[in-house]
């Protein structure tokens, strides 16, 4: 008997952790269509290779007004601004375009391209329907970036 109530309680707790993971999902999903979402980095990867741990706080906010940056930034610079001690990707970015293609598996592939003249040059985000996320971002001055972490609404 004990062993049926036990076997019963697993039971109810995949089914809850099932409908759980369905609504994250689609929320997930309308902050995506509504360009609505914040993508907070775990893991920096620079493009020779070198891998940091990230602080919480870098983060690429996504909004239909805008796009705003706030990344580090490890390699090579093909320019530079001297006397400047900043040497992240801080951005803002006001005019863009902002494409979704859903991928086989589930999530989703969103390019965001600046329409204004910017040292950004593209923003690609991989979203799996889990939150999980890789981000590359392409610049016209630096080395490109790769960074992982998780999307917030």
């Amino acid at each position: 008997m004990k062993n049926t109530f036990l076997l019963f309680l697993f039971l109810l707790n995949l089914v809850w952790l099932a409908q759980a993971q369905q609504t994250d999902t689609e929320k997930l999903q309308a902050a995506v269509d509504s360009k609505t979402f914040v993508f907070e980095g775990r893991q920096a990867t620079g493009m020779r290779g070198r891998m940091i741990q990230l602080d919480p706080g870098y983060t690429l906010n996504v909004s239909p007004e805008k796009v705003v940056g706030d990344l580090p930034f490890f390699g090579r610079s093909y320019s530079g601004t001297p006397g400047s001690t900043d040497g992240g990707l801080k951005f803002d970015i006001t005019e863009y375009t902002y494409e979704v293609k859903p991928r086989k598996k589930g999530g989703w592939d969103i390019t965001i391209e600046p329409t204004e003249q910017n040292d950004i040059r593209s923003i690609f985000l991989t979203i799996q329907k889990t939150g999980n996320t890789s981000l590359r971002i392409t610049s016209n001055s630096k080395e490109g970036m790769n960074y992982s972490g998780i999307i917030q609404e």
